[in-house]
């Protein structure tokens, strides 16, 4: 039997929490996660996440990767992502949910177990919350326009990069965050660079981020502007 903890959802089906990277279902969810994405890390690279999670070694927050899984045990939905430890936030890396599963709103639900699984690390290591889940999407996702309109998530004010985006493509994506235990409307840049910081460094394993033109950018970008509130494009009219 997988290594793994299993919740019953109301959809009929299983949601399991991958904790074995050398069972057949932890490749299987992060090749659904490549296919439906494209833009994501190696496949072995996040199963050597979940490996070095298995034998609790030292990585500054554990990867956490679930899925649903159907009747036939193939992963119908997955979701990944890190505790951050050294800024306690959680970072929402990958959602998928399989072609023939869409619509179903599979994604919604099992975003809600990857969080609640980066809550219970934080406050098993600290005892508290983490300050705020992060992540990162398409500027004009109607997701995204969804959970700001329900005052779930602020997106920040400044142009995000992740690792291999090349400046050209500024403004394509929003780095948002949902308030947990810190819920203020703004941040000071220096909280935002560390932020930015230790998504790169921790959660894309870039050695180096300082030697990154585009982390150099919004490193400048952010000094310059010395509080970080919500991005303009999502401020309700008459609001401000």
């Amino acid at each position: 039997m997988p290594d793994e903890s299993e919740w019953a959802d109301a959809s009929g089906l299983r949601v399991v929490a991958i904790e074995d990277e050398r069972e057949p279902l932890a490749r299987e969810t992060l090749e659904l996660i490549s296919e439906s994405i494209g833009d994501v890390q190696p496949v072995d690279d996040l199963l050597s996440e979940i490996e070095e999670c298995r034998r609790g070694m030292a990585t500054g927050g554990d990867y956490h990767l679930v899925a649903m899984v159907d009747a036939d045990g193939r992963p119908a939905a997955a979701a990944a992502g890190i505790w951050l430890e050294a800024v306690n936030a959680g970072f929402i890396t990958y959602l998928a949910v399989r072609e023939d599963a869409r619509g179903m709103l599979l994604g919604r639900g099992l975003r809600a177990h990857l969080v609640q699984a980066i809550r219970q690390e934080a406050q098993r290591k600290t005892g508290r919350d983490p300050a705020y889940t992060v992540g990162e999407v398409r500027r004009g996702s109607p997701w995204l326009q969804t959970l700001v309109g329900a005052g779930a998530v602020i997106p920040f004010a400044f142009p995000y990069f992740h690792p291999w985006m090349p400046r050209r493509s500024e403004g394509k994506y929003i780095l948002y965050r949902e308030p947990m235990a810190d819920a203020r409307p703004e941040l000071s840049a220096d909280e935002v660079v560390r932020l930015v910081y230790a998504i790169w460094r921790r959660a894309y394993r870039i050695r180096f981020p300082l030697q990154s033109d585009t982390f150099c950018y919004m490193v400048q970008y952010l000094e310059e502007h010395g509080v970080i509130g919500t991005h303009a494009d999502f401020v309700p009219p008459g609001a401000g």
